[in-house]
């Protein structure tokens, strides 16, 4: 259970979330009748049943198979529960777009933190990190995989691998992101002394608990810098990530958007443009309150 702990925090969702999810599979591992890899669609059904007859919420049902579905694609098992979902109840998924101007503004006033001299790593790649966050919607999981490699300065662009619930694709860079990355390469890595390393993000992005932490730390600051100089609302990095990929419906339509975001289905990328719809409607509403 803890690698599959583990594997929930790589999906940057939050602690508490972890933790029930966790608990939502002991129950049904513990009322499976048989062994994982041997389950069924039919065994889902049963179990759903069995929680309705318990009185169990629609809302609690889904968060369940939400659970299970994670499982599965843990195990790299076929997942009965990926497309399953009772209806009865309104799912927020998505967090309401940041514009894409404010969110060029909060890059360019955020200022690094400083750091432990045994956390210097921080210093030289919190920027660059935020950076790909806002403009390359890269999630935590796919800074564990970038190797140095992967950036292509001279083209401008960034390759970013496959992994289990993301495509590989590549995104190009803004030009600001190309001369910071440069100077990371010939001074930041230098100064951390892992040159040896191929990760691009080294020590950090080779040990998920400082990996972790550092994106803890970056959210809480970022959060700060947001809120104290542009008066801005962030609720954490991946707001800044959802936001992007809702303005990249705007620009470049659904099936680029799925293609710059790694999904795998146009239906995942349906629940940001849904999104975005119902701020458009919420705007509507606030200025034109008759219509």
């Amino acid at each position: 259970m803890d690698k599959f702990r583990a594997y929930l925090e790589a999906k940057d969702l939050v602690p508490r979330t972890v933790s029930t999810q966790q608990k939502h599979i002991k129950r049904w591992l513990q009322w499976l009748p048989v062994r994982v890899k041997d389950s069924r669609y039919s065994h889902l059904m049963d179990y759903i049943a069995h929680l309705q007859a318990a009185g169990t919420s629609v809302c609690r049902i889904n968060k369940n198979l939400q659970a299970i579905s994670n499982y599965y694609e843990f195990l790299e098992l076929p997942n009965p529960a990926v497309s399953i979902r009772l209806r009865g109840q309104v799912q927020r998924t998505v967090l309401r777009p940041i514009a894409v101007d404010k969110m060029d503004d909060l890059y360019r006033v955020f200022e690094v933190q400083k750091v432990r001299s045994e956390s210097s790593y921080f210093y030289h790649s919190d920027r660059i990190i935020l950076g790909l966050v806002i403009y390359q919607a890269l999630e935590m999981g796919d800074f564990m995989v970038l190797k140095k490699s992967h950036v292509d300065l001279e083209k401008g662009c960034i390759y970013v691998p496959h992994r289990k619930q993301r495509m590989s694709r590549i995104i190009p860079l803004e030009s600001h992101q190309i001369l910071q990355l440069h100077q990371y390469f010939i001074d930041g890595r230098e100064k951390t002394k892992r040159e040896a390393s191929e990760m691009l993000f080294s020590p950090q992005a080779e040990d998920y608990h400082q990996l972790h932490w550092q994106f803890k730390r970056l959210s809480k600051h970022v959060k700060k810098e947001a809120k104290t100089k542009l008066d801005l609302n962030i609720e954490k990095l991946n707001h800044l990530r959802q936001s992007r990929i809702a303005y990249w419906i705007k620009q470049y339509g659904l099936r680029k958007t799925q293609y710059l975001a790694g999904f795998r289905t146009i239906m995942s990328v349906e629940r940001y443009q849904n999104a975005d719809m119902e701020n458009l409607k919420e705007q509507v509403k606030l200025h034109h309150p008759h219509k």
